[in-house]
């Protein structure tokens, strides 16, 4: 997260320590340095999960390893830890859903100031009535609707999705509830893979500009929900997928939440049918006729709900940055030049981290091999054999492959050849003889020997020794590594 150190630098060594901020978000991993620099400024922060379906037990552990406060339990509880919090009475507030501001406001000890990130939490906020206090509102801005909203939540969902059930979208019926830009993009990327996607959507502007990025348009769910194969939530609002919707899929119909939290589907309705786990993270609900429901991630956005461990790292890292801002703004005081109410986040603070983005994230194949990346092949003393770019990484095919080999004086590498294979070695340190087709060459530090496929070829060390890299094209592999057919050896 290139975006997130750079801010984390800029900002600095700050200390804050008169500030009770409660921190109610998803406690996922790639939040970790954003709560590692609260931690660092020595605020005292509460940690809380915004949605406990969506909690790394991982990332709770941490932070309770470093000494902090953490509610975060099963979904039963949740109410009870929402109360805890209320109780604690934070000075400032970051928030994810906005139901820690909303309550904290109700019982009459609202927080200095707030900030607030998701559309669920905007619209319970202004629920809740008249705000006494600036409340830093970075969902709204063009920043998050046109990047995360628009790209990060639908790349992340619908990778899940495929994770989860283990089928493609190719030829689907996906029905999409919403068209903010949430629901925009997970229609985009849904129909560029291949599916037949429906939005359903009340607005009548928002139904056209659905027709014109080809999509068929229904006015509710329920109307379209007959046909539905997969049904996804992005509204951001309560009970949009009600019983009247759930009753109407077809048997088999997968449904998907894209939006803050589990409430925008009906689950109590769900709980009246029998149900299992079928896989990891999917429940299917039988209902009378034999026509399953499958539910995905309990329900939580898919996002996040699956696997433990938040999709898409790289696009969330100019938000983690965002947040920083935002909490720095909370805990150094800069809120009391901002009137009461929803406050805009500013725009030059967006294209800055915009303008951060563009320059600090790496090109995508871009990778940087660490010592921990090093593979022992042999462990041998008298020849010790590390391979640094290979299969070990766990990456994508390699057109080439990387060993370093170091040789003990007089030991050495056994004649072999390769069909396929081309191997270049670079002598980096020490001396020795190169075996070639059965012609001893001698070799130093700084020559380069070329070995075509087909030329059966070995190393013998001399008395200092000798090191070098081996580069191999196409990746060297096993099953084109030949011992020599004639018997001989390197000596």
């Amino acid at each position: 997260m290139p975006v997130t150190a750079r801010m984390a630098d800029e900002l600095g060594d700050q200390c804050f320590p008169e500030s009770r901020l409660a921190c109610w978000v998803h406690l996922v991993d790639n939040a970790v340095p954003l709560f590692d620099w609260l931690l660092d400024t020595g605020a005292t922060v509460l940690f809380g999960s915004c949605d406990p379906t969506t909690a790394d037990p991982a990332v709770i552990d941490h932070l309770r390893g470093r000494g902090a406060l953490v509610l975060a339990e099963t979904p039963e509880r949740h109410a009870d830890l929402l109360a805890r919090a209320v109780a604690w009475r934070p000075t400032e507030v970051s928030e994810m859903g906005g139901e820690l501001i909303a309550a904290l406001v109700r019982a009459g000890c609202p927080p200095r100031a707030a900030m607030e990130s998701t559309t669920t939490g905007i619209h319970r906020i202004r629920a809740a009535g008249s705000l006494p206090m600036p409340v830093l509102n970075w969902n709204d801005i063009p920043f998050k609707q046109q990047v995360e909203h628009r790209f990060h939540v639908a790349e992340a969902v619908w990778t899940a999705f495929s994770a989860l059930t283990g089928i493609g979208l190719l030829g689907r019926r996906v029905l999409v509830v919403g068209f903010g830009n949430v629901g925009k993009g997970v229609a985009e990327r849904a129909r560029a893979l291949g599916a037949l996607v429906t939005v359903a959507e009340p607005d009548p502007l928002r139904r056209v500009a659905a027709r014109l990025h080809g999509c068929a348009v229904a006015e509710h769910a329920a109307q379209a929900a007959a046909d539905a194969e997969v049904i996804v939530t992005a509204t951001g609002i309560d009970g949009v997928v009600d019983a009247a919707v759930l009753d109407r899929l077809p048997a088999g119909a997968v449904v998907v939440n894209a939006g803050h939290a589990p409430t925008e589907i009906d689950l109590a309705h769900l709980a009246r049918w029998p149900s299992r786990e079928s896989r990891p993270g999917v429940v299917e609900h039988h209902r009378p006729g034999g026509r399953t429901v499958f539910v995905l991630g309990g329900a939580s956005p898919l996002n996040l709900a699956y696997p433990h461990a938040s999709l898409g790292d790289d696009l969330w890292d100019p938000f983690n940055a965002l947040m920083m801002l935002g909490c720095a703004w909370l805990l150094d005081g800069s809120w009391r030049d901002a009137p009461p109410g929803l406050v805009d986040f500013p725009e030059r603070e967006q294209r800055r981290l915009a303008e951060l983005m563009l320059a600090e994230r790496p090109p995508a194949h871009a990778e940087v091999i660490t010592v921990a990346d090093l593979a022992p092949v042999t462990d041998d003393p008298a020849h010790a054999l590390r391979e640094v770019v290979g299969a070990h990484l766990g990456r994508a095919h390699r057109g080439h492959s990387i060993a370093h080999s170091t040789l003990a004086p007089g030991a050495s590498v056994p004649v072999h050849h390769h069909r396929v294979t081309e191997e270049t070695f670079v002598l980096g340190a020490g001396s020795g003889t190169a075996i070639l087709d059965g012609v001893p060459t001698p070799v130093t530090a700084g020559q380069v020997v070329v070995v075509p496929p087909g030329v059966r070829h070995g190393f013998v060390a001399g008395e200092r020794g000798l090191a070098f890299w081996a580069v191999s094209s196409p990746s060297w592999s096993a099953d084109d590594h030949h011992a020599d057919d004639h018997g001989e050896v390197a000596e």
